[in-house]
């Protein structure tokens, strides 16, 4: 009856497009599912993607400042003194490092990474505070504190996504971001995509960075202190050999090393007491 109203122009070609419809929903069910679809694979306001972020204030801190001009250990005496608290950091040596410096201090802490879980007090009853890798954090969790160190990673393209997850879904009263100066502007942009403010507190270098006139031609001009950066475990290993057979004890990092064994090496480093006054380490 429709075609035939069409054909003689008592119709308009539009009226047969319910019945095209419906039938297209039969042998095509999930059309049905196109709005949602379309809602998930809208990838355009990623700070949306957390209502439970967005549904509280959250103070946002930049610390900014080159290595060792004290941001992270600023940022540490806040994490140190609230009620609860996360370390979100770049590296399962870090992730420890305040992992045991917290409970060091009477702060119970956990340890959360990719490999392993440690508590604090035990598995029945987890603290307060959580130290973990970033790719680890929580987002269901509220913390008072949170942690992001090294913010400038958020550019790198393998693992970027973790510290723009951790920024924008965080549930913190206080987000205390660590970093290098030039992630400021990227960290303004998206502070406005979420309607948070974001204080800026500026460090300086708390020793001074000199560059040599001349390269250290070979390893008899290594001095106390001095510290070996290599680009390879097996120069890691020719190097170590090297300055120990000229009567000096090396300390040795790697990355595959594990957390434990890391730690250890650096503390006897960095041990005043102690007669290893090298280290070698590879570059990551």
């Amino acid at each position: 009856m429709i075609f035939s109203d069409i054909l003689q122009g008592a119709g308009h070609i539009d009226d047969i497009f319910p019945y095209f419809l419906r039938h297209a929903k039969q042998i095509f069910p999930h059309l049905d599912c196109m709005d949602d679809l379309k809602k998930i694979s809208d990838l355009r306001q990623p700070a949306n993607w957390y209502p439970s972020a967005r549904a509280i204030n959250r103070k946002i801190v930049f610390h900014s400042g080159p290595t060792n001009s004290g941001k992270t250990y600023h940022a540490m005496e806040r994490f140190l003194t609230a009620k609860s608290g996360v370390y979100c950091g770049p590296l399962k040596l870090l992730a420890t490092e305040v992992y045991q410096k917290s409970n060091q201090r009477g702060t119970p802490c956990d340890l959360v990474t990719g490999e392993e879980r440690k508590y604090a007090i035990n598995p029945d009853t987890p603290s307060q505070h959580v130290a973990c890798t970033v790719e680890m954090t929580s987002l269901s969790m509220p913390y008072e504190v949170a942690i992001i160190d090294e913010i400038q990673q958020i550019r790198d393209p393998g693992r970027g996504w973790a510290w723009t997850r951790a920024l924008l879904g965080l549930i913190a009263e206080e987000i205390h971001v660590c970093g290098e100066p030039g992630t400021a502007e990227l960290l303004k942009r998206l502070c406005e995509t979420t309607g948070e403010d974001l204080e800026i507190r500026h460090y300086k270098r708390l020793t001074e960075l000199t560059v040599e006139d001349n390269a250290l031609t070979t390893l008899d001009n290594v001095q106390p202190g001095d510290c070996i950066v290599c680009f390879s475990k097996n120069d890691i290993y020719s190097v170590s050999r090297e300055i120990e057979s000229r009567g000096r004890e090396v300390a040795v990092i790697y990355g595959t090393l594990p957390p434990g064994t890391k730690l250890a090496q650096a503390a006897k480093f960095n041990d005043p007491n102690n007669s290893c006054k090298v280290m070698v380490a590879t570059a990551v």
